[in-house]
């Protein structure tokens, strides 16, 4: 491991730019092609999006942990929320609730997350909640910035602990 941060977060939409910008900082170090860059941030994004607008947890919190790799990075999402399983979702482009009481169409988000995805896991968090993993593989802007990111990955990569973020 390269690095492994851990983000404590509140529901809140302006927390999701600060786990997007935190998604990017490192992997520009790496000099990760900037096109593996926006989809890391884009599904850091999307799954801070989804705890924010479906979660409602009596938390109000959610944590995010980045995992740094060579050849990926692992994002972790975890809330305390209702919970969900992904074969309950209704299909894309159905009728769903909406925030303000009305209803849209809508399921686009999961779909979009698992096109960008190399893999993907949901799972249900005990007691309540949901858990949902992703790996996508790292791509180098050159042989020399993979191979430099393989001299940094090691059994005792850097461990920034939950970085608690308070909402103003």
């Amino acid at each position: 491991m390269i690095l492994r941060l851990s983000l404590d977060l509140p529901e809140d939409a302006a927390y999701s730019r600060t786990a997007r910008f935190f998604s990017r900082c490192l992997l520009q170090d790496m000099k990760v092609l900037e096109t593996t860059i926006r989809d890391v941030e884009n599904i850091v994004g999307e799954l801070c999006s989804n705890v924010i607008r479906h979660a409602q947890s009596s938390a109000t919190r959610f944590r995010v942990v980045l995992e740094y790799f060579e050849p990926m990075v692992v994002i972790t999402v975890t809330d305390t929320g209702k919970g969900f399983v992904r074969e309950d979702i209704p299909p894309v482009g159905t009728m769903r609730p909406d925030g303000d009481g009305g209803e849209r169409v809508g399921g686009f988000g999961l779909g979009i997350l698992e096109g960008l995805c190399d893999k993907i896991d949901y799972s249900v968090t005990d007691p309540q909640g949901t858990t949902v993993r992703v790996e996508k593989h790292l791509h180098y802007e050159t042989q020399r910035d993979s191979d430099d990111a393989t001299a940094r990955d090691t059994n005792h990569g850097g461990i920034v602990n939950v970085f608690r973020v308070s909402k103003h």
